[in-house]
């Protein structure tokens, strides 16, 4: 299990429930090793979910979602964030 903090360096339970709320109600923003989630303002009334690999190895990796697919975006985070073996 790897420690995630918010955009104030304040720890966040490894959890579907604790990020989403993180995202939504909280900072907008959870990252682990190498790895971010954050909320993106695209209009007034358009939200983005946006996950974010940073590898020295490799370039940088993008995902954005619309807001309404949490689910799929937590799903490539915690797989982004697994170490490797």
């Amino acid at each position: 299990m790897t420690a995630l903090i918010n955009k104030d360096g304040l720890p966040v339970a490894d959890n579907p429930k604790a990020i989403h709320d993180e995202l939504f109600r909280g900072t907008g923003s959870v990252m682990g090793a190498g790895v971010s989630v954050f909320i993106q303002n695209e209009s007034i009334t358009e939200k983005r979910i946006v996950v974010f690999k940073e590898n020295a190895a490799e370039p940088f990796s993008e995902k954005r979602f619309v807001a309404g697919r949490f689910k799929e975006a937590l799903e490539l985070f915690q797989q982004w964030l697994e170490p490797k073996a």
